[in-house]
């Protein structure tokens, strides 16, 4: 049994790789300073996702993508938009 198989599944899609797909995809917008960086890295990262896991679990199906896909790059979006103004409205400091 490897480290993958032994992650429970409930956990893995519903906690792991949403934390991981968001974060990576906030975390690219904000060092990019582009807001639509973020949702663009989230849908790539987990449309990568889903097709390893369809390819791993369900070698002979047929591969199928869930609203996941449409759900976390919204999410990235709105915090990545977040982080952004936040970043650009923090007061300078001034010595």
């Amino acid at each position: 049994m490897n480290f993958i198989e032994s992650i429970d599944q409930f956990l893995m899609q519903l906690v792991i790789v949403p934390i991981v797909v968001i974060g990576l995809g906030v975390l690219s917008a904000v060092t990019t300073k582009r807001i639509f960086v973020g949702p663009l890295v989230t849908l790539i990262l987990n449309l990568l996702y889903e097709v390893w896991y369809a390819k791993y679990y369900y070698p002979d199906l047929e591969i199928s993508f869930t609203s996941w896909n449409i759900y976390f790059p919204i999410i990235s979006l709105v915090i990545s938009g977040i982080f952004i103004s936040a970043r650009k409205t923090k007061p300078k400091e001034s010595h």
